[in-house]
């Protein structure tokens, strides 16, 4: 035969036939296994048992009245090679339990009574003995294979139980575990969008707008260091289409010729509405703003108008944005596009306040300097909190390799300084955008680091935290009193 003939599919007529053979089929399984199932019998209630027990009696009279009128000589099948009327309580006591299995006895001896006393009727003769003619080893058989149909079944529930017990608390836990996927699900493709949204987060904004002014130098910055780069930034964060940066002269006049542009920006209208508003009120406007949106509609070209101010409110530049995407102008990124600009304006002119932190501590990083002042005003202007973390480190073995594995720990956002306090060394930390909870979150994370490396070691054994959070003094006196607190 050939492989083509091997694997010719069957004739459509033979695949029709099989098709109401496997239905019967299924109705035949169905039908038996309902006859055939088990039940539990802990679980049943009174009128069940009831129902169970008079099923027991009928289905033992009915058999031993079939056998009577199949063998009226040997209706239990004494005789016999085997005896088949056992079959019936050996099956109920499978399907009901040891209980109804002993019922089921109970009436077969019933029923043995009640056959002799008719014999001994039909014959003529007196009462027979019961002791002559009871058969014991008869009965003592049936009763030992009921007894073990029964403990099968017994056994075999109470498996059956626990396993329909683990099986729903399983289908419970697969439930929820189902639901907490599809929310994570929808979580993922919600992050995604808002990752095409905003492709940087606040954090990795401000750590790029820290490179872009930490670049110029503290005591001489220059004006608008890097505005090309700042409008970057901008339109990775905040999806600016088509907008300008325009410099201050030395009289603090806006210069008509944009420093920094994106797109295609028109010419720059001193006279517009909105940047006359703007530079009033000194602070960000856009034109759905409530106070002068009647005012604004259709009057000005410019979506938003935000002046670069400095902490000291000096005007140095202003921001133009003129196309912006309709789903891009809402809250969150005006509040993003605000930080953004005060970050970035505050870093251009520090003050005398930053300069006054490095005057009194010589060895203090300016970029701590710079980010203390400006997180400083941050959390002035928007609330957003930020907090310093100071370990103190004794000066034995283990100290100094806990000091060096924590300071591997800097995110990319922290900034780190680490001197010497006389003979113990200080990690300063500063966690931007980070309150109390962060800096709990950071400690957990030293501690267990510190497990990890050193064994059941605990942090407090070997350093000495302070911290403080920013904006509850002046920078150039919050800063020197943790140093002093560190010193004790």
């Amino acid at each position: 035969m050939s492989n083509s003939e091997q694997h010719r599919p069957p004739p459509r007529k033979l695949v029709a036939n099989a098709r109401p053979l496997a239905r019967r089929m299924r109705r035949s399984g169905d039908f038996w296994s309902r006859i055939f199932a088990r039940f539990d019998t802990d679980t049943a209630s009174p009128r069940k048992a009831f129902w169970r027990t008079v099923e027991t009696v009928v289905l033992v009279l009915a058999s031993v009245a079939l056998s009577r009128w199949m063998a009226p000589d040997d209706p239990f099948g004494v005789q016999a090679q085997f005896p088949w009327i056992w079959v019936v309580p050996a099956v109920l006591a499978m399907r009901y339990g040891t209980t109804l299995g002993v019922v089921a006895v109970v009436t077969m001896l019933a029923a043995w009574q009640m056959n002799v006393q008719l014999l001994s009727m039909g014959h003529g003769m007196g009462p027979v003995s019961a002791a002559d003619a009871f058969p014991q080893a008869y009965f003592l058989g049936g009763l030992v294979l009921t007894l073990l149909c029964g403990q099968f079944a017994e056994v075999w529930n109470a498996r059956s139980r626990r396993l329909m017990a683990i099986n729903a608390y399983l289908d419970e836990r697969l439930t929820m575990l189902t639901k907490n996927h599809f929310l994570l699900r929808l979580s993922h493709e919600r992050l995604e969008q808002d990752l095409l949204a905003k492709p940087l987060t606040l954090r990795d904004s401000l750590d790029r707008m820290r490179s872009l002014t930490l670049t110029q130098t503290m005591l001489d910055p220059a004006r608008l260091p890097a505005a090309d780069a700042f409008l970057q930034v901008l339109v990775q964060s905040c999806q600016i289409e088509t907008a300008s940066v325009h410099a201050c002269d030395a009289d603090g006049r806006l210069l008509p010729q944009p420093l920094a542009s994106l797109g295609k920006p028109a010419p720059f209208d001193a006279a517009d509405p909105l940047v006359h508003y703007s530079l009033e009120q000194g602070k960000l406007a856009h034109i759905q703003t409530e106070s002068v949106q009647q005012t604004l509609r259709n009057q000005s070209r410019y979506l938003l108008s935000a002046p670069l101010l400095n902490f000291e409110g000096k005007l140095f530049g202003l921001l133009l944005v003129e196309q912006l995407p309709f789903v891009a102008l809402n809250d969150d990124t005006l509040q993003l596009m605000s930080v953004l600009i005060d970050y970035y304006a505050d870093g251009i002119e520090m003050g005398t306040t930053s300069r006054a932190i490095i005057q009194q501590l010589p060895t203090c990083p300016p970029q701590l300097a710079v980010d203390l002042v400006r997180l400083h005003h941050l959390k002035r202007n928007t609330g957003i909190d930020s907090s310093l973390v100071a370990l103190v480190f004794g000066n034995d073995d283990t100290s100094r390799d806990m000091f060096d594995q924590i300071r591997r720990l800097k995110r990319a956002a922290d900034v780190i300084w680490t001197y010497r306090a006389g003979e113990r060394n200080v990690l300063m930390t500063l966690l931007p955008l980070a309150g109390s909870a962060a800096v709990d979150g950071y400690l957990m994370r030293i501690e267990a680091v510190s497990h990890a490396q050193f064994g059941n070691k605990f942090l407090s054994n070997y350093a000495e935290v302070h911290t403080a959070e920013v904006g509850q003094d002046e920078p150039a006196r919050l800063l020197p009193r943790l140093v002093e607190r560190c010193a004790e």
